[in-house]
């Protein structure tokens, strides 16, 4: 098992939307708020990939999208941990447009990051656990409430 390294101050995280676009939605502003602001009070650098916040219909329509965000997050040397935005149903569709990608396969195996998201993306766990990455099962960038 390919291990990340852990999280310290200073490192960027990403945030991905791969099942729900509902990040891109304003009653969700709020949610984003306050976990962008637990994520800065903990030192972290919380960056959204390009299509994180494109709303629920695009998301759902563009899993292919989704998949690139994941992807990039893996490609950037910069980024140490991907934070997914939230469960869903619907993260199956981006698994063709990742797990066919060998650039994507080897960039998990060269540069592991920690990966973190509960519910939908289970999906994403099973596929990281094939290819050889521990993940966390947690909470979403959503559901980060105050204290």
């Amino acid at each position: 098992m390919i291990k990340p390294k852990r999280l310290k101050k200073g490192d960027t995280v990403a945030i991905v939307s791969l099942s729900s676009g509902m990040l891109g939605e304003e009653f969700c502003s709020h949610n984003i708020e306050i976990g962008e602001k637990r994520l800065l009070e903990m030192g972290l650098k919380p960056v959204f990939m390009p299509n994180a916040r494109k709303g629920i219909e695009y998301i759902k329509e563009h899993p292919e999208k989704r998949a690139e965000d994941l992807k990039g997050a893996f490609m950037n040397p910069k980024i140490r941990g991907i934070i997914c935005a939230i469960g869903g149903d619907d993260t199956y569709r981006t698994l063709p447009h990742l797990m066919e990608d060998a650039e994507f396969k080897e960039a998990v195996r060269m540069d592991p990051k920690v990966f973190l998201g509960f519910s939908d993306t289970t999906v994403n766990h099973l596929m990281f656990f094939q290819l050889g990455l521990q993940t966390f099962y947690g909470q979403p960038l959503s559901l980060i409430w105050e204290r």
